[in-house]
């Protein structure tokens, strides 16, 4: 190093330099003097030793999971083929290796965003408005319930079916005696006209007690009324 410092000294006088490329060569020197001390004093340093037993569980855990995703989709595609005779049907395969696990369906009233990104066709946007959806709902009833998302209209109900289920006892009911005009509005089945009339029928005339009454009151239409039996209580 001290031979590199004097030759950076003659240097001015060897090639002539001027102030401004004598003062350049030093922050030159410089520079490289302060890389080669922070690699000695930090990067050389050894790291610690960190102990992955206490992570063993876990990475056993992940491992049985992805296996059990690997499994679900094989089996999904072995059980059946297209048809090579240009039919457009399809047919058993005869000599296919049962794997290890069944499909393990999802209840998609009681899973997340990330669950729902393990099966084909759903990506982190689809998975995302289906849980959002969902949580405004309160709920699935019905599988078929899915086709009132628009980017999840082109998923064919066969395959929704194979790695979904929904239990309707989940089902987030409203009171509608009690809840405000906020909580009726932000339902996907109550619209602002919709629930103006309840609230100013409630007003005048008190509780709603049944169904025919709340269609008398309303004028709703036989197939709102189906999807609102699902998601109100009197």
């Amino acid at each position: 190093m001290l031979k590199l410092f004097f030759y950076f000294c003659s240097m001015k006088t060897k090639f002539n330099f001027t102030g401004g490329e004598w003062a350049a060569s030093l922050i030159l020197a410089g520079f490289i003097l302060f890389c080669y001390l922070f690699y000695f004093l930090y990067e050389g340093k050894k790291k610690p030793f960190t102990d992955k037993t206490q992570y063993a569980a876990v990475f056993e855990a992940f491992n049985l999971r992805q296996n059990q995703i690997r499994d679900s989709l094989v089996l999904a595609r072995r059980n059946s083929y297209p048809n090579r005779s240009g039919t457009g049907d399809t047919v058993p395969r005869k000599a296919a290796k049962q794997p290890m696990y069944e499909i393990v369906k999802i209840d998609l009233n009681r899973c997340d965003s990330t669950d729902i990104t393990v099966v084909p066709m759903f990506g982190i946007k689809r998975a995302a408005r289906l849980v959002e959806y969902r949580d405004k709902l309160g709920g699935f009833h019905s599988l078929a319930q899915l086709r009132e998302v628009f980017v999840l209209q082109d998923i064919p109900m066969d395959l929704l079916e194979k790695y979904f289920v929904v239990h309707p006892a989940d089902v987030r009911k409203i009171n509608i005696n009690k809840a405000t005009y906020k909580e009726m509005v932000s339902h996907p089945y109550f619209d602002a006209y919709l629930t103006k009339t309840i609230l100013n029928y409630r007003t005048k005339n008190g509780d709603i007690t049944s169904f025919d009454e709340l269609q008398r009151i309303t004028h709703a239409y036989p197939e709102l009324m189906e999807k609102l039996r699902w998601y109100v209580v009197f």
